[in-house]
């Protein structure tokens, strides 16, 4: 188990009656900050733009194989 979870779990097994205000307090006081949108997209886009071209186009394929197959077995049988 992560530190973090540790930390929550002990918390509300002292705290069962807790708010989710105290509950969000206690998480900032942790340490924690939520994450926004801009930061999920810029994580995002540093991945991509990391990645070489061959390795999209795997990824791509990868993408199209697991559609296929998942469109032959939601047809599997009605033929």
């Amino acid at each position: 188990m992560g530190k973090m979870k540790e930390a929550f779990m002990n918390f509300m097994d002292e705290n069962p009656n807790i708010s989710d205000a105290e509950y969000q307090d206690w998480l900032h006081s942790q340490g924690y900050a939520p994450v926004t949108q801009e930061d999920i997209q810029s994580q995002h886009d540093m991945w991509w733009n990391s990645l070489t071209e061959e390795q999209k186009q795997q990824l791509y394929n990868d993408k199209e194989e697991l559609f296929k197959l998942t469109i032959e077995e939601m047809n599997y049988g009605r033929e």
